[in-house]
Parts: C-alpha cells; sequence; structure tokens
C-alpha cells in the first residue's frame, strides 16, 4: 500500500515541492472486530511485512472511487460503506505521499489474497506485534484509540467514568505518583481495560509513565515543555503529548508523539485550519474542550480523530 516515510510532515522550508502521489486504504473488521491486514508479497519492495490494504489512486479517481476499486482488485469484495479515518502525509526525496486512510463499515464478499498476499485478521491491540509498514503505524495508533475521550481524576473518577459511559472511551486519567502503589489503582485500570477503554495517564513524564507502568494502563497523555520523547517505537505502550496550541502540537508531533491532544484555552481551530493541522502532524488528534458527544460528527468532518468532552485534561485538578 504505502512504502517507508523518509520524513513525517511537510518537507523543509523553502524547499521545491516534490511530487504528490495520492494513496488510499481500509480497515475492515470482522464480526469479533479484528482488522484485516495484508503480508507484501515476494518480489515487492519490503516483502513480507504488513499494513492495510489499498493502493494508488488513479487520475480524477475520488478517495472513495480509488477506496471501492482497491478493495475489488485486491481482495474481491465489494465496498458499501465508510467513513474517513486519518490522513496522513509523508515526504521523500522525490515525492510526497498523501494517504487517506478509512474505516469500512460494511463490505460483501469473503476477503482473499488476488494478489497472492497473505491474509490476517488481527485485534487491534495486538498489531503492535506485527511487523507492520512505518507509514502505518499512526493507522494502528488512530484503531486502538476510541473516538471519544474524558477526563477522570483519581481512583473514584476513573471508575464514574467506566460506570459512566456507554461505549468504549479514551480516557485521560490524572492520576498522582502515589497511586501507583495501590492496588485499588490498578484494579479499576483492570476494570476499565476489560470493558474496552484505553487508559492513558496524564502528568509530566517522569510520574505519568510510573503511574502507567505500575497500573498497567495503554500508556500516557504528557505535559510536554519540549524535550525529546522516548516513545516505544510499535506504539504497543502509547505516548501522547497534551499541547495548548498547534504549534505545540506539530512540534510535538515531529519529536515522536504517537496522538495528541489539543486543548488551548480559547478552543481548537475548526474547519480547513483543523483539517490542515490533523493532516500536518500525521498522527491521531483529539480536539479537546467540547461540552457533549454532539462534537464527534463535528470534528471528525475536519479530520480529527475524535474529541475530549467535559472539562479538559491539563490543569491543577486534585485526585481523590
Amino acid at each position: 500500500m504505502a512504502a517507508e516515510p523518509a520524513t513525517r510532515g511537510g518537507g523543509a522550508p523553502g524547499a521545491a515541492a516534490p511530487s504528490e502521489l495520492r494513496v488510499v486504504a481500509g480497515a475492515l473488521f470482522d464480526a469479533e472486530r479484528r482488522v484485516l491486514i495484508a503480508q507484501r508479497p515476494a518480489g515487492k519492495h519490503m516483502a513480507g511485512r504488513w499494513e492495510l490494504p489499498g493502493g494508488k489512486l488513479e487520475p480524477g479517481e475520488t478517495a472513495i472511487e480509488g477506496l471501492r476499486r482497491e478493495l475489488a482488485e485486491e481482495l474481491g469484495v465489494e465496498l458499501r460503506d465508510a467513513r474517513p479515518l486519518i490522513r496522513l502525509r509523508h515526504d521523500y526525496a522525490d515525492r510526497r505521499v498523501c494517504l487517506d486512510v478509512w474505516r469500512v463499515t460494511r463490505f460483501d464478499g469473503e476477503p482473499r489474497g488476488l494478489d497472492g498476499q497473505a491474509l490476517a485478521w488481527v485485534a487491534p491491540d495486538e498489531l503492535p506485534g506485527h511487523d507492520i509498514l512505518e507509514a502505518d503505524l499512526p493507522i494502528v495508533t488512530a484503531l486502538r484509540l476510541p473516538n471519544l475521550a474524558c477526563v477522570a481524576t483519581g481512583v473514584t473518577g476513573l471508575e464514574a467514568a467506566v460506570h459512566e459511559a456507554r461505549e468504549p472511551r479514551t480516557l485521560l486519567w490524572r492520576a498522582l505518583l502515589a497511586l501507583a502503589t495501590q492496588e485499588s489503582a490498578r484494579q479499576a485500570v483492570h476494570t476499565a481495560r476489560a470493558a474496552g477503554h484505553r487508559v492513558l495517564v496524564v502528568g509530566d513524564e517522569v510520574a505519568a509513565v510510573t503511574v502507567a507502568a505500575a497500573t498497567g494502563a495503554d500508556g500516557v497523555a504528557l505535559e510536554w515543555s519540549g524535550e525529546a520523547l522516548a516513545a516505544d517505537p510499535r506504539g504497543a505502550f502509547l505516548v501522547g503529548v497534551v499541547c495548548q496550541s498547534p504549534r505545540a502540537a506539530l512540534a510535538a508531533a515531529r519529536a515522536g508523539a504517537q496522538f495528541l491532544v489539543l486543548v488551548p484555552p480559547e478552543g481548537p481551530p475548526a474547519g480547513a485550519e483543523l483539517g490542515a493541522l490533523c493532516e500536518a502532524a500525521g498522527v491521531p488528534l483529539l480536539a479537546g474542550r467540547y461540552a457533549g458527544p454532539g462534537c464527534l460528527a463535528e470534528v471528525r468532518a475536519c479530520g480529527a480523530h475524535g474529541c475530549v468532552v467535559g472539562a479538559p485534561p491539563a490543569g491543577d485538578a486534585q485526585v481523590s
């Protein structure tokens, strides 16, 4: 589907614009909520590695038209419905690749490897254990993070968030370092994850990583000050950044953040501005400071992965 990226983002300032290659990919799911990945066959560049099915768009083709054609040609299935998942942009020495990824919600037929490629149905949380192309790693993160996020404070707050949620959420958990030693905290995280939620500890790097590792959380959402980020390259332990401006969000993405939580004091950008930011960042972005779940369609239409509802994750909340 896509070659390995040389860099993420828009390239060096003032550099000549490279030619642009438009690529589309689809995330198909089975009845067990496993996603389909394809192995690049022998004789192709990076043979043996895994990717989402898809390929290059033809001249004049829209993304959905190209996705429908690629799925028919590669897998023998007919696309019925899909919605945008994430848009990425990668620069090479001679070209720019714009990758448009869709979550396929309905299709007809049984997928088959019509190009000689092996296929596998894999639970999203197991994708980091496969040799996925680097260009597809932000897609893996997007597949693992629920689109709606909310803030939980302390053990009681985490338990309440799990009780109140009607569907899996990304739980941005503000937890003091002392909770790393408490069995109640470990149990609350286990219960949340068993219910399908993702628990990400919010805080500075040392405290957040310590609490996450001790309690079994899925990762961290760091209150970041520009220091180097040490992230698991395969994405099993998620490392994101809480940002208060689009400029900080782009800097965090360049530093290796696997996802972004954007909570500017005046509110996140909207429309085309938000879309351009999401594409330039190249990682899933959760836009914050929204009142309720109704915001989800609005921000997704702009290219964001999802939104944070209720109180923002930054601040001086006290832990119960």
